[in-house]
């Protein structure tokens, strides 16, 4: 009998020990549940952050691009106005009563040894007359150009916009956008900020 009593201690003993073992496996459990729920939490909270931060980055980023291409687009616009003036203007000039007689005089005062280039359209409209009967033509919006042995002389429109070109473009802007509002400019001088 002493030994059954030695044996019911044993399993009371060991059915004690589980009962302890798996009371601290429960709340070990529990335990490693709210630390998986916190660690939850502040992985969501960090995810949440993150795709704030890199929402924030993407929607700058599309903003940039979209003022960028819409400033592209305000400047070909504004080139093109620029441009399509340029061509008015030459259209005008070649149509002027003085422009047959100054292409005459420029031949004129640089001999007859020169060959004339003109463009397409003065070729065909000035072919009747006796300084543009040898003329040969040229790419050219209008004007002249005389070729010797030694150099071209280049008194065509394309040649003088060239020239021109920066001045004559930023003074044909200026008379064209005049009206626009410039935002005013930030002052850098120290008087400028003392006042």
């Amino acid at each position: 009998m002493a030994r059954d009593k030695v044996s019911a201690k044993i399993a009371a003993d060991a059915r004690a020990r589980a009962k302890e073992i798996g009371a601290e496996f429960a709340e070990r459990c529990k335990k490693l549940e709210a630390e998986h729920e916190e660690r939850k939490k502040a992985y969501r909270e960090e995810t949440r952050k993150l795709a704030q931060t890199e929402h924030g980055r993407i929607r700058r980023e599309i903003l940039t691009d979209a003022r960028l291409q819409a400033r592209k687009e305000i400047l070909t616009a504004r080139h093109e106005l620029i441009n399509k003036t340029l061509d008015t203007a030459t259209q005008k000039f070649t149509k002027s009563k003085g422009y047959a007689s100054l292409l005459a005089r420029i031949i004129a005062e640089h001999g007859s040894r020169t060959r004339v280039l003109l463009s397409v359209s003065d070729c065909r409209r000035f072919a009747k007359s006796a300084w543009a009967k040898k003329a040969n033509e040229a790419p050219i919006q209008g004007g002249v150009i005389l070729r010797t042995p030694r150099k071209d002389l280049n008194f065509s429109i394309d040649a003088a916009f060239e020239a021109l070109g920066e001045e004559l473009t930023l003074q044909i802007a200026e008379i064209l956008y005049s009206n626009e509002k410039t935002p005013p400019r930030k002052s850098t001088s120290k008087q400028e900020k003392k006042r």
